[in-house]
């Protein structure tokens, strides 16, 4: 529905609703050193509480784009949310079993899938041209910059009230966030509610993963988000093991990045005016390249590794809304079963790679590096394919 003048009504809606999924994947990772020191578990065991909620958190975006797409955005939310706060509330009472929280790590993901897709569809309910790249582009301030701040709010909690209490904290804000999205959220969808039919939806779903257009606008954002999982589960480790921070100090060091994400998203709609979208994402591949690098040619030490996760952080702010734009352009009336699509496979393909190669490949400063820069080239392969296809 295409607007003269921008309400900002949608867009704050929709970051506010985005956020309850971003600060569940990583508002916990100050805590792992600790969490793994008090059950007496090894780093690598400890990693399925991350891998668990992004592999729930990507399945069940398959079932809430469409399932909104058919009955509407709000009910959806709201069936998301009571998930969401079933699986913390398992968290919360049996805290000191793996066990528990692995299950209710699961949950949480399962809940938390219908945010991240109702964030993004209605953006584009509300919103065309122009005015989507721009909300867009604000959306990715809250969507990009929450995985690097909710570590500084989760390393403060761990460090002055225990592990155990980033959990409450995380209940807490699902149930404020609940009560304000059933007495303020409107309904966006912007065409008759129909029947939900599963053999309608795997079909739409099929006719998309075979789309090349899907795949590789939606690409860009699968790799950017692998690096930065992947960074965020690993420096937990190097920071406060191996270079003596406690958790509140690497949440405090963790707001540069953050800064950078903002930088990033602010130089987007500078140079968006003066460059194509082709050039911006050669710049963010250019960026990853250049933090690889960085990491590979410097001594082990704190200021390298922000530094280059900085830089790394800058790309995603230019390139998140850049891809999401590209995607969901063309798609309407499906935006819900695409967005759902592209995170769902965002979060599985960051779930099981990024532990296996937190566990098994990345473990160094040096390999981080490595793995920056392998992701800069796996970019700069989409985009040339992209541009060979277009001539």
């Amino acid at each position: 529905m295409k607007k003269s003048k921008m309400s900002l009504i949608p867009l704050m809606l929709a970051m506010l609703i985005i956020a309850t999924g971003q600060v569940g994947v990583s508002i916990y990772l100050p805590s792992l050193p600790l969490i793994s020191q008090d059950l007496g578990i090894s780093k690598t065991d400890l990693q399925s509480i991350v891998t668990l909620f992004l592999v729930g958190f990507g399945l069940s975006q398959l079932f809430y784009g469409p399932l909104s797409d058919a009955i509407g955005r709000k009910p959806v939310f709201l069936l998301g949310q009571v998930i969401y706060l079933l699986g913390t509330l398992l968290c919360v009472c049996f805290a000191d079993t793996i066990w528990a929280l692995d299950t209710g790590r699961l949950i949480q993901g399962l809940g938390a899938g219908s945010a991240s897709v109702l964030g993004r569809s209605i953006l584009r309910d509300s919103y065309d041209g122009g005015q989507l790249t721009k909300a867009l582009s604000y959306l990715s301030i809250t969507a990009s910059i929450l995985p690097i701040v909710s570590p500084v709010l989760g390393g403060w909690i761990a460090f002055h009230l225990g592990w155990q209490a980033v959990f409450v904290f995380v209940l807490a804000y699902l149930v404020t966030i609940f009560i304000v999205g059933w007495w303020v959220l409107p309904e966006t969808l912007p065409y008759p509610k129909k029947r939900f039919q599963l053999r309608h939806v795997a079909k739409k779903y099929l006719e998309l993963i075979q789309n090349p257009q899907v795949i590789s606008s939606a690409s860009y954002n699968w790799l950017s988000y692998l690096a930065a999982l992947v960074s965020l589960s690993l420096m937990p480790y190097l920071i406060q093991h191996q270079l003596g921070m406690n958790a509140a100090d690497y949440g405090g060091v963790m707001i540069i990045p953050s800064l950078g994400l903002l930088c990033g998203s602010i130089l987007l709609n500078i140079l968006n005016r003066r460059f194509s979208t082709r050039q911006l994402l050669g710049l963010n591949i250019c960026l990853f390249i250049f933090a690889g690098c960085w990491l590979l040619l410097t001594p082990f030490s704190i200021f390298n590794l922000i530094w280059s996760f900085t830089w790394i952080a800058v790309a995603q702010g230019l390139a998140f809304p850049l891809s999401i734009s590209m995607l969901l352009k063309p798609h309407k009336k499906d935006a819900g079963s695409v967005s759902a699509l592209a995170g769902s496979i965002q979060m599985c393909l960051a779930g099981f790679f990024g532990s296996y190669l937190v566990g098994s490949w990345v473990s160094d400063q040096a390999e981080l590096g490595i793995f920056y820069v392998v992701i800069g080239l796996a970019m700069a392969l989409i985009l040339s394919q992209n541009l060979a296809k277009q001539d």
